[in-house]
């Protein structure tokens, strides 16, 4: 009888929760900081370093890297940081730089086919010297069974495969000199990009006892004319060269030179840093990723002109009296991505305590009318939710919704048109910011932050799908100054609240983070309702899980709050906070079972939403007594983890999230839900699907690699 009336209140109180409210401001600013951050940051600056970065061939370890890290490190100086710096590190693979390269056909007619003074792409990473002149032959996808009664010995081979694969089953194996591949990046389809050259690599140290090989790289259109020559024996003026020739035969002449070094190679990052004024132990942390082929503008020339355009915003409004200096220090990284991170923290396992977050920038300029990108702006996983969430989004919503047309607004509200707050550079596009919020991906710099063993909340952005990324078409004519400036916008706003927050503004990320799990909590909801009177005892088990899971999220990311609470605060302050804090924890312990009984409720099958027993066997069972933690080592738990071979089928991101969720506390079995409720939340659409073998099975396997440790 009583237990109507309480499913009713919950599902007010599910549905005010969930209501979209379109905000045109953000809590965390005041008006006057908007328009002052806004006044300040300039698109058209960022892209002015982008000009200069697009200049070099820049991947991990060339000359044209250490050149960009040069540029970086006097910008960031005029920029007013302080202690920069290059901070050097070791490569696992030779200093590798292309200092010429030219490929021709040379019969039946004379054409140049690449040229490296064109386009560095044009020639593979790790290539070797070579001057030669033979035949071609076509081998197809590159793939061993391509091969198979081919003769390649002493020719280079054409694939519009991987040159990787072709450099391994034609050059190494059966004797061919050098390949030419029109492979496209990132598996586009050639008729989308048919002019378009993919940045290629291969393997820079051969097989011991084998010459070193070569590729060189074409567009998909340059290819298939190539191949048409090889294969057709009429009389054709393919080239368009003003002579015709009859096919079947084709001779290239390449001639490259390259200087390879020594393993190990020589790599690093640029720092710099804003001293804050008193708190040195929650330094934020902005990156972005300096190594890429050239031109890469947009990924990721734009994150870091952005961040030196975050840098120097903060000093100018120092410098003009606008803004004290922040409390809390601020490190810019220009990294070799995701590589740099790491070996960090293998060398200085100390450091990522001394972490309050990190803010990435990856691919932030792009022009969104050419190729109908988006901007993603990504959340932290779920093992790492945490305030930050709140904050970005809060800030990245007010950009969104006041950056967009809205009817109601503009033609009936008398709101300025056709946004109604924009942000505008003044050399850019007064495009719409076409961005949303997603899921946790990674594939850059922050992933490094998230890590279980690191334990840093990281946020960052992204644009997708990106018809030009690691391609010759990520150039400046794809860059739009006005996307630059929103980007830069929102995490530079984001950096500056963390930078300042105080004990005035604390009770506001609480109310935030609250209500923001709201919204996650009623997306639980959906996903576990979803999952009821579908066959099978583990649906309702699914179901509890997603909720058990979401409630354990929440409690996490309210309690990460109580790390922004400071020793020189009274003790009242302190006490009081930590006691608004608890209230809000004992609605969300109350909230869990209010949510399983509306679930049970609503279930069709009338199956009790309990924790279903899904082991079946004793043997099983172990894995509720399991409890994995991460060794003592930072570097001994990457390098071992490198090691660890598991069958399973776990999207690469939940592989992630297995690792994540270790923390010495949880079972194998806690591992799994926790897990299996993040998949449930986004869909196996994004997540692929998680099942307590592959969880078991990747845990087994990285205990026996001695990655991961099991308590007694």
């Amino acid at each position: 009888m009583q237990t109507l009336p309480r499913i009713h209140s919950l599902l007010i109180l599910l549905f005010l929760s969930t209501h979209s409210i379109f905000s045109q401001t953000t809590p965390f600013l005041t008006d006057d900081q908007i328009r002052m951050l806004e006044n300040e940051i300039s698109g058209d600056r960022a892209f002015e370093h982008i000009r200069v970065l697009s200049r070099y061939h820049r991947d991990s370890g060339m000359k044209g890297f250490f050149k960009a890290a040069d540029y970086v490190m006097q910008a960031a100086k005029d920029a007013g940081l302080e202690n920069v710096h290059f901070i050097e590190q070791t490569m696992d693979a030779p200093n590798y730089t292309a200092r010429s390269a030219e490929l021709w056909m040379m019969e039946p007619v004379e054409v140049k086919l690449a040229d490296i003074a064109d386009h560095p792409v044009m020639l593979a990473d790790g290539s070797h010297d070579a001057d030669i002149a033979t035949e071609l032959a076509w081998i197809g996808d590159a793939k061993t069974d391509s091969l198979d009664g081919i003769d390649v010995k002493g020719k280079i081979v054409l694939t519009n495969g991987s040159p990787g694969w072709a450099v391994q089953h034609a050059c190494y194996e059966r004797g061919a000199v050098g390949v030419v591949s029109f492979q496209t990046s990132e598996n586009r389809n050639p008729l989308d990009v048919p002019d378009q050259i993919c940045w290629g690599r291969i393997g820079s140290t051969p097989p011991e006892g084998k010459k070193g090989a070569f590729a060189f790289m074409l567009s998909p259109r340059r290819g298939e004319m190539l191949k048409k020559v090889l294969q057709t024996h009429d009389m054709q003026d393919i080239f368009a060269t003003g002579r015709k020739m009859r096919g079947g035969r084709v001779v290239l002449k390449a001639k490259v030179h390259t200087e390879i070094g020594t393993t190990p190679g020589r790599t690093g990052f640029v720092e710099g840093w804003m001293k804050g004024t008193t708190y040195h132990d929650q330094q934020i942390i902005i990156t972005a990723h300096l190594q890429e082929e050239k031109s890469s503008a947009n990924d990721d020339g734009s994150g870091c002109a952005s961040i030196l355009e975050i840098a120097r915003t903060l000093n100018k409004l120092m410098q003009d009296g606008k803004i004290p200096r922040p409390l809390r220090d601020i490190r810019f990284w220009w990294t070799d991505e995701i590589s740099s991170e790491y070996r960090y923290f293998k060398e200085h396992p100390d450091e990522p305590k001394k972490f309050l977050a990190n803010i990435h920038q990856d691919m932030v300029g792009a022009n969104q009318c050419m190729g109908s990108r988006v901007q993603h702006l990504i959340f932290a996983p779920y093992s790492r939710t945490s305030y930050l969430d709140a904050i970005f989004e809060s800030i990245g919503n007010f950009v969104i919704l006041t950056n967009n047309s809205f009817l109601a607004a503009s033609r009936q509200g008398g709101l300025p048109r056709p946004f109604t707050r924009p942000i505008f550079s003044a050399l850019g596009s007064h495009d719409g910011y076409n961005a949303r919020f997603v899921p946790y991906f990674n594939s850059s710099d922050h992933m490094t932050f998230v890590e279980g063993i690191i334990g840093v909340p990281a946020i960052a952005t992204i644009n997708w799908d990106d018809p030009f990324i690691h391609s010759s078409g990520d150039d400046l004519y794809q860059i739009d100054q006005t996307q630059l400036k929103r980007n830069c916008f929102i995490m530079g706003s984001t950096a500056f609240v963390l930078a300042f927050l105080d004990d005035s503004k604390l009770a506001t990320v609480a109310e935030e983070t609250f209500a923001q799990g709201e919204k996650r909590l009623a997306n639980d909801f959906l996903a576990a309702m979803r999952s009821l009177g579908e066959s099978g005892v583990c649906e309702s088990c699914d179901a509890r899980i997603v909720i058990e899971q979401g409630i354990e999220r929440e409690t996490r990311a309210l309690n990460s709050i109580r790390s922004l609470i400071q020793a020189d605060w009274t003790s009242r302050e302190k006490q009081y906070f930590n006691s608004y804090l608890d209230r809000l924890l004992v609605f969300m312990k109350q909230k869990k079972q209010g949510l399983l009984n509306t679930l049970s409720t609503l279930d069709s099958t009338h199956v009790r939403i309990n924790d279903a027993v899904i082991i079946s066997s004793p043997q099983d069972s172990l894995v509720r007594k399991k409890i994995p933690s991460n060794p003592i080592s930072v570097k001994a738990y990457f390098e071992n983890r490198d090691k660890v071979r598991a069958k399973t089928d776990l999207h690469p991101l939940m592989r992630e999230e297995v690792y994540n969720f270790v923390d010495g506390k949880r079972s194998y079995y806690d591992i799994y839900k926790a897990v299996r409720a993040e998949q449930l939340a986004a869909g196996s659409w994004y997540y692929g699907n998680v099942t307590l073998q592959d969880v078991v099975n990747l845990l087994d396997a990285a205990v026996e690699a001695k990655a991961l440790e099991l308590k007694q």
